[in-house]
Formats: C-alpha cells, sequence, structure tokens
C-alpha cells in the first residue's frame, strides 16, 4: 500500500468498476455489489460474473499505479537487502524485482564495462505445484502464496478458491516446513487466518514446551493511545500463538514508519545463507517424500549449490528418481571421472574417483523394467563407448557399470555387449572387481536361464573373462 496498491475494499471496488466498465453490471448494481460490506465476498462474487461473461480483469492496472510512491521503493528496497525468502499473500510485482532502481520501466544506459540491461527478476513462485520446503533455501525468492496477478487462474480470491486452497496438502505441508524449519518475520500481516494460525501453533516447539524462545515475530503498528491494548495483543500471540510481537508506534509518520523500523534494523538484523546441514536436511525431506513437486524442488536446489550433488545422490535408491535425474543430465558421459596421475616421494600413483550416478544406477538396476532397464542399458553402453573413443579407463567406472550391467534384466542385453565388456577387461590397470562381478553376478544368471541365447551369451562371458593379459604392462 505504501507503493500505492489498493487495500481489500480498494481493490475490491475496482474490480466491481472493471466489471461496470465493461457492461458486465449496471451502476446500481456495481454500487450494491460493492455495499455488501465484506470485500472478500465482494470478490467472489465479482470474480465470478467476470468468469461467466468472460470478461479479462487487468489486475495489473488496479494493483499497481502508473506513479508509484517513492516511500514503497524504499521500503522494498530495504527488504531486498536483506535477502530473505519472501512468502506473501499479495498478488502483486513489488516483491519480484531485483530493486526497487529495477522497478521502472525505463532500460539503464550501461557503460563499456556494463552493458544496458532491463529489470532482473527474482525467482518466483505461484502455483500449488510449486510449492516445497526445498524453496525455503532459496535466498531471495519469492512465494506467493495466493497466486500471481499475472495469471489469475492462480490467484486465491473467493472463499472457494481460499478453502480449497488450504485444505490442498502442498499448501498444508509447505507451511508446516515453513514454520517448523524456519524463523518467520512478519511484515504488514495481521495473521487472520486461522488456517495459518493453525500450522504456527502446531509447528511451535516454545506453545508445547514452555522452554525455548519464539521463533516467530510480528512486526505491529501502534498509535501511543493504543498501548494497553497493544499489551493485550502482544499476550494474546505469545501465549496463544508462541509468536513474538513487535511494536513501533506510527503517532508521527503513520504507517510509513516502518521504513525506519527497517533503517533502523539494517545493521541489527542477520539473515544467513542456509549451512550445509540445512541444505542436505531439505534435500532429505524431499528424499523422504518424493513426490513430483519434492523430486522437482531437489533437483533445483542441486542445480543452483552443485556441491551438494554426491550427498544427494548417495542418498538415493527408490527408481521414481531415474527420469528425473537422466533429464537432468546426471548420467551425460561428460561426467565420468578421468584417473589421476598423483606423483610423490614413493614414485606415482594413480587415484580413479568414483561417479555417484552410477551408483545410484547399481541400487536400482535389479528393480528396473521394460523401457527403464533398457534406457540404463543405454547409459551404459554410451559411457563406455565414449571412455573408449576418449582414451578413459577408470577402472571404478568399470566395476560400476558391470555392477549395474550384472543386475538389469537380461532382456535389456544384447551380443554386443560382450565386446564392450572386453574393453573394461583389457584396461591398463587391476580388472579383478569387474571380472569377479560379472563372474559371480551375470554369468550364474546367463547359465541359469531358460533362454538359449543368454547361453550363447554366456559362452561369449566366458570368452572374455578367459583373455590372456600381460600383467607387466599394468601399472
Amino acid at each position: 500500500m505504501l507503493c500505492g496498491s489498493p487495500d481489500w475494499r480498494g481493490f475490491a471496488s475496482q474490480v466491481v468498476g472493471a466489471l461496470e466498465k465493461g457492461g458486465v453490471l449496471s451502476f446500481l448494481e456495481a454500487e450494491q455489489l460493492r455495499g455488501l460490506g465484506d470485500s472478500r465476498r465482494t470478490l467472489s462474487i465479482a470474480m465470478a460474473l467476470a468468469k461467466e461473461r468472460d470478461l479479462a480483469i487487468d489486475f495489473d492496472n488496479i494493483l499497481h499505479p502508473s506513479n508509484p510512491a517513492a516511500i514503497g521503493f524504499e521500503l522494498y528496497q530495504l527488504l531486498s537487502s536483506l535477502r530473505p525468502v519472501f512468502v506473501t499473500t499479495n498478488y502483486d510485482r513489488w516483491l519480484d524485482d531485483a530493486g526497487p532502481e529495477e522497478l521502472s520501466s525505463v532500460v539503464k544506459v550501461g557503460g563499456e564495462a556494463e552493458p544496458a540491461k532491463g529489470p532482473s527478476k527474482r525467482p518466483k513462485y505461484y502455483l500449488r505445484e510449486h510449492l516445497s520446503s526445498a524453496l525455503l533455501a532459496e535466498r531471495g525468492a519469492v512465494i506467493h502464496l495466493h497466486g500471481s496477478y499475472t495469471d489469475p487462474n492462480s490467484m486465491v480470491v473467493s472463499l472457494k478458491n481460499y478453502i480449497e486452497h488450504y485444505a490442498d496438502p502442498r499448501v498444508q505441508a509447505f507451511l508446516s516446513a515453513m514454520f517448523k524449519n524456519h524463523t518467520v518475520l512478519f511484515v504488514g500481516y495481521g495473521l487472520a487466518e486461522l488456517e495459518v494460525l493453525d500450522h504456527i501453533i502446531r509447528s511451535n516447539e516454545s506453545l508445547r514446551t514452555g522452554t525455548t524462545e519464539p521463533r516467530h515475530f510480528l512486526l505491529y503498528a501502534y498509535r501511543s493511545t493504543e498501548s494497553v491494548q497493544t499489551r493485550f495483543i502482544e499476550h494474546f500471540f505469545r501465549d496463544q500463538c508462541g509468536v513474538c510481537v513487535v511494536p513501533y508506534c506510527i503517532d508521527a509518520k503513520g504507517h510509513q514508519e516502518v521504513v525506519e523500523v527497517f533503517k533502523g534494523w539494517g545493521s541489527e538484523l542477520d539473515v544467513r545463507d542456509p549451512t550445509m546441514l540445512d541444505l542436505q536436511s531439505h534435500l532429505d525431506r524431499c528424499v523422504a517424500s518424493p513426490t513430483g513437486v519434492n523430486r522437482e524442488a531437489a533437483l533445483r536446489l542441486v542445480r543452483n549449490r552443485p556441491e551438494l550433488a554426491s550427498y544427494f545422490i548417495n542418498s538415493l535408491n527408490d527408481a521414481v528418481w531415474f527420469a528425473d535425474l537422466d533429464h537432468a543430465g546426471f548420467f551425460n558421459v561428460a561426467h565420468n571421472p578421468t584417473v589421476k596421475v598423483v606423483e610423490n616421494k614413493h614414485g606415482i600413483t594413480y587415484q580413479a574417483e568414483g561417479w555417484p550416478a552410477l551408483r545410484y544406477l547399481e541400487q536400482i538396476a535389479a528393480s528396473a523394467k521394460a523401457e527403464q532397464a533398457a534406457r540404463i542399458a543405454n547409459i551404459v553402453r554410451a559411457i563406455s563407448a565414449d571412455a573408449q573413443k576418449r582414451g578413459l579407463d577408470n577402472w571404478r567406472t568399470w566395476w560400476s557399470l558391470a555392477t549395474i550391467l550384472s543386475k538389469l534384466p537380461l532382456e535389456a542385453m544384447v551380443d554386443q555387449d560382450v565386446d564392450m565388456i572386453r574393453y573394461w577387461l583389457e584396461g591398463r590397470f587391476d580388472s579383478n572387481m569387474v571380472g569377479l562381478e560379472l563372474g559371480e553376478k551375470l554369468l550364474p544368471r546367463l547359465l541359469d536361464s531358460s533362454e538359449p541365447t543368454n547361453w550363447h551369451r554366456a559362452m561369449l562371458l566366458v570368452d572374455a573373462l578367459s583373455m590372456m593379459r600381460r600383467t607387466e604392462e599394468r601399472p
């Protein structure tokens, strides 16, 4: 509102005005719809009428004045400098842009060192299917809990929308994770929604034990004549919700005083990046509940923080992740590590790194079916062919590929795979573990098969495993 956006009553009135201007309502009908006395009820009816008459409401024009007030820009600049995760019930764009100077539609003129660029945007999430606890580790992100004006269908406005929204398991899980695992500062929000209060109370350890300080804080504007009422409010939120009220007096400047509050807090607030343990905990929760939303959120987190990749992959053993990992390029041949040559006072040693994504394939290979098994077999072949082309000879990669091939359904194997196996066995380095894996795991399965084709492959495999090697060539 400090930028000039309407309050709930003004918002409802302008939506009704759009219906009147569009010929959906007469003057009298618009006047009486505005006079219902309940903005949400007015909006519910107005939005239903707009949908029924197929009238597009210009929410951008309603929510965003052509000349936003400077004091509002200043507030958003102060909020931006903290780089928290923003969770808002507002539909507007004020939090979506990177900073107040970028909210203007005028493109800056860049110099030689910095080319001209338009407004940069924060990561923005506004659909229910976007919601995941992993988003709460994405500093600077904006999460529109009630949708965005850019997609009117996402906006939670009517009573029906509201009830359906807060009954959605994704919304419930997100709110529960936010209030249980994070510190929340409420700004310009009265905590009137019982559904939100429910999650605060259920996840608040201080209420259950009485031994810990409140983790959540409510910035509360009051007038000096309301000091007694303010004390009641403080007691209510502390005792009933476990939320600490932070009051500030607005006698002098009105609601603009909130800008002075954040100016004063600038050197006091310490908004830190999540620790590695915090990020790992986010991944653990996604792995424990591998819904489509959680899988997408986990992969996004790993993409933004590559140092988490090994931890993430090593925690997976469910085939439900395979398609997502494959699409994200985790099995790309470019990730095949080379053997490192290390010189020290004792001479030269060789170090072969493992490839976590292959260990995941080892975990799921035995349970793979049909197309998935065929795809895994093709991944094995692609990695082997690329390594042969580039002259890579990582014995740990060969061992993993041998383990995967030994566990896959036999239908996924072809005769040419034995030629691939020969390359693994002919490497410069000791291939005993590769041979052991194939001889003890794959060979018996081929022999026990009722398919003559697999008996033939067993003979080819025995021939490969029986190759003579010149051990003196090995390092």
